[in-house]
């Protein structure tokens, strides 16, 4: 799967492409259903196939303030993508400047005049172009004008709702991982980099690499203490994370940091990787230190038992 960051360079790879266009915040099931869908018709036709999405997301451009958390950073959204059998991913740079163009323009300047495309297929709720007026009623209307094809992807339905990434955002604040899980069709989790804190892990028998997201937008589920898988390097460890704002120390500010079981060694400035896999208590103020030790150490235990197999 190449990466590409220019229409041009696009265009010239791989000419006459089905493309699958979209967001894919999260890359969920509903967005493999689309991708899929790219990938029978590119078969058929003998075609490359290519995604195209944006970066950044579009929310964090034009959308509402405070934005929205996004689920997936680009290079994770490419990481997701890459296992799927496509050609090429266009990520396309999303500024305010190309936020203003009009959706026809864009479909013929880019879809038809440069990357002369086949096939476009994209999901029920597709917008793009200025304030959004570009709809899949309009791809009608213009593949009838500039001759391509245009398949639109009907949601997947799970529990009589919509699967989308409004709803992943919805379960993960309310720290429902098992149900985000299965709306994307994989585990959900954060990637960034290990920083000092102010040692209190250590102090309290069980040392913690405090951890800040890569990305300053991404989604962090509900205050809380979780069992994760910590990935480091090409090793998967097992993990106890606490996101919350230390109540027991009278803190405000919110952290995310994780003892990582049966681990030794320097993790500063090092990136790592935490899936989550089940919620286990909700954050709390304890009386005393001690009190606090021993629900770290009922934690623990809680998570090595879950996540031995």
């Amino acid at each position: 799967m190449k990466v590409l960051r220019s229409v041009e360079e696009a265009a010239t790879r791989y000419p006459r492409a089905v493309i699958a266009v979209g967001n894919f915040d999260g890359v969920h099931l509903g967005h493999g259903a689309i991708i899929e869908r790219a990938i029978n018709r590119s078969k058929a036709l003998r075609a490359p196939c290519m995604v195209v999405t944006f970066d950044p997301h579009p929310q964090l451009v034009v959308g509402r303030k405070p934005s929205l958390p996004i689920l997936t950073p680009t290079d994770q959204k490419l990481e997701l993508l890459s296992p799927f059998e496509i050609d090429a991913v266009l990520v396309i740079p999303f500024t305010g400047a190309f936020a203003r163009i009009e959706a026809e323009s864009f479909v013929k300047a880019t879809y038809v005049d440069t990357l002369d495309i086949q096939e476009i297929v994209v999901g029920y709720s597709h917008n793009f172009g200025r304030h959004g007026r570009g709809d899949r009623l309009l791809l009608d209307r213009l593949s009838a004008r500039y001759g391509f094809a245009v398949h639109v992807v009907q949601p997947i339905q799970m529990e009589g709702s919509p699967v989308n990434s409004s709803r992943i955002r919805a379960v993960l604040s309310e720290g429902e991982i098992h149900d985000a899980e299965r709306l994307l069709g994989h585990p959900y989790g954060i990637t960034g980099t290990v920083i000092r804190g102010d040692g209190r892990g250590s102090a309290l028998r069980f040392p913690t690499a405090n951890l800040e997201a890569h990305d300053p937008d991404v989604l962090i589920p509900k205050r809380g203490v979780y069992a994760v898988r910590v990935g480091l390097g090409e090793r998967v460890l097992n993990g106890v994370m606490n996101i919350g704002v230390r109540p027991t120390f009278g803190q405000e500010v919110e952290h995310c940091e994780v003892h990582i079981l049966d681990f030794e060694g320097d993790l500063y400035n090092q990136s790592i990787r935490v899936e989550f896999v089940e919620r286990i208590r909700d954050e709390k103020r304890f009386e005393t230190v001690e009190a606090l030790k021993d629900q770290i150490s009922k934690d623990v235990y809680t998570t090595y038992n879950m996540l031995k197999a």
